[in-house]
């Protein structure tokens, strides 16, 4: 099969031909007296912004688009408002935020409602007493460092707490979870159960029971029921929603789901109009998806495209699963037992990947699990020589300057999880990697430096957008990347500050070029995606801290206004 570049399919309708300026092509959607921040090749600022067709035919003075204005124009008067291109959040799982809404994460048990063991117990018991028997129970977004006792629920106090059911809890960004015994029977994990390649059954050190704890690949995942259908596609329509209300327009959904029914809702809710941000979708290393359903690097279009292959290199800081070359703070372990392959497997699933014409994004967050991802990556390049390849290293939580210098050189993409400084910055310095690593993690500033360019993510719903202590919004995304403040005020890792106009183009056109969709969307140029963010404030003239506070006032995707529009100013229909 003939390789194919993903960007090769990345077009969309040019802006209509001759005088784009005159009567003859009146425009859908005007915005108007505005600061539109274009964040093109020069970060022009423009006056207004004139879409037709989805597609924007105008950016330039208010004189430039009133010439656009017919009968049917929607006109948008925003004075003292800023306009910038839609954000684009490059790594998310849209389909496991939205199945929060139902199924088994029932429970939230986040640190900030249940600070306690106690109290979390209570809350397990209270779920026990309203379910049948047998009937899943299930927790999310615990924290074993945020509750007072500072350590896991065991699997004998959960099997007090709800005798009756299989229980499961998971860790923020589900790395980990804690089960009780009818949960592990159902998962067949029993006592003489071999730890799978990249997790861990974690039993006690003198009697061999199971403590209930599951890290990374040993977690339970197949055993509760699967959401149907129904609930994936209402999952979808509610997380887009939330998306819509932050400003995001675009995301790269990382879900790498192998249910072909998670596709399925997707394209099915996306046709129905339930899901209008744009969705740049990853599919399971293993292919058996992409092959069941027929799918090519691009197949799609730009409303929903299947882009990139995904695969884990390593596991998660939180759960002591990421790969260091230096052991976690005040322990032996480095973490490699969260490493998913040997060098040699994954240079072979990596270059099978990238032989066949696709963007491989390789889950990698400590340093040694970063360098084994690069090798692979070089591998397959060298293997296979292909130009712009544009493979992508997910997270790069603890990324080295010198592997920075090396996907510098292949073309490789950071996409960094900005939040990592306000959400556990100070349990990095205290609790997993001193001070000195904490610094140099998510080195933005250095790989701007080097010339790379780095997109931005929350990795919802490890962060969601309606949850107030732990936000999804790019805007706070943003104040993060330029703040690099923590939660107890500590400043981390000054160094690697950004500017907020560097951290608004990793939320815009770096994104874009991440998924090879920078000549469509993340900037307000002629001919691209007429798709923006109406703000209350300029994030470039904003405090840095205070930038999460703006808000977003309306989202427009393709020139239709799909939140708010109301009340930022004059609106007429022309």
């Amino acid at each position: 099969m003939r390789a194919v570049r993903t960007h090769d399919l990345d077009r969309v309708a040019p802006a209509p031909e001759g005088d784009v300026t005159g009567n003859g092509f009146a425009a859908d959607l005007v915005v108007r007296s505005a600061n539109v921040l274009t964040v093109d090749a020069r970060d022009a600022v423009a006056q207004a912004v004139a879409v037709r067709g989805g597609v924007i035919v105008a950016v330039g003075s208010n004189a430039d688009v009133d010439r656009l204005v017919g009968a049917g124009t929607r006109v948008l008067d925003l004075p003292g408002k800023t306009v910038t291109p839609g954000f684009i959040d490059s790594h998310t799982h849209s389909v496991h935020a939205g199945e929060f809404r139902f199924g088994l994460a029932q429970l939230n048990l986040a640190a900030e409602l249940v600070p306690s063991l106690g109290e979390l117990l209570e809350q397990v018991r209270g779920r026990a007493a309203r379910a049948a028997p047998g009937e899943w129970i299930g927790g999310r977004h615990f924290d074993p460092n945020g509750v007072r006792e500072r350590r896991w629920p065991t699997r004998l106090e959960l099997d007090a707490a709800a005798p009756a059911n299989p229980v499961v809890l998971t860790i923020r960004g589900g790395h980990a979870c804690v089960a009780n015994t009818r949960a592990l029977a159902a998962a067949e994990i029993g006592r003489d159960t071999p730890d799978p390649g990249g997790g861990v059954i974690e039993r006690d050190p003198t009697t061999g029971d199971l403590t209930g704890l599951l890290r990374d690949v040993a977690s339970i995942r197949s055993a509760p029921p699967p959401a149907t259908l129904r609930e994936l596609k209402d999952g979808l329509a509610a997380i887009n929603d939330l998306y819509l209300r932050c400003g995001v327009t675009s995301v790269h959904d990382a879900g790498a789901t192998p249910r072909p029914e998670s596709y399925r809702a997707f394209r099915e809710v996306v046709a129905e109009g339930r899901f209008k941000v744009r969705a740049y979708l990853m599919l399971p290393r293993e292919f058996a998806l992409a092959n069941d359903l027929g799918l090519r690097p691009g197949a799609g279009d730009h409303r929903l495209r299947v882009g990139a292959v995904k695969m884990f290199m390593d596991g998660s800081i939180q759960c002591f699963t990421c790969a260091f070359e230096e052991p976690y703070l005040g322990r032996a372990t480095r973490g490699l037992e969260g490493l998913r392959y040997s060098q040699e497997a994954a240079n072979a699933l990596v270059a099978e990947a990238h032989r066949l014409g696709w963007q491989v994004a390789i889950h990698a967050q400590g340093d040694h699990g970063i360098t084994m991802a690069v090798n692979a990556l070089e591998h397959a390049l060298r293997a296979f020589p292909r130009p712009d390849a544009r493979h992508r290293i997910e997270h790069a939580l603890c990324v080295t300057r010198g592997d920075l210098e090396r996907m510098k050189r292949l073309g490789i993409v950071p996409s960094f999880f900005v939040f990592h400084p306000w959400f556990w910055g100070d349990q990095h310095i205290h609790d997993f990697l001193g001070r000195a690593r904490a610094e140099r993690m998510v080195p933005a500033r250095t790989a701007m430096d080097l010339g790379l360019a780095p997109c931005a993510h929350s990795d919802c719903p490890v962060c969601t957008p309606d949850d107030p202590v732990w936000p999804s919004n790019p805007l706070w995304g943003m104040a993060c990347a330029v703040s690099r403040r923590t939660r107890s005020g500590d400043d981390i890792g000054r160094g690697e500050r950004i500017s907020p106009r560097e951290a608004l183009r990793m939320y815009t056109l770096n994104g874009a070029y991440a998924a090879f969709e920078e000549r469509i969307k993340g900037s307000l140029e002629v001919g691209k995606l007429g798709d923006m963010v109406v703000l209350a404030a300029d994030p470039l003239w904003t405090e840095p801290w205070r930038i999460k506070d703006i808000a977003v006032e309306a989202t427009i995707i393709g020139g239709e206004v799909v939140f708010g529009g109301t009340g930022q100013g004059e609106e007429t229909e022309a």
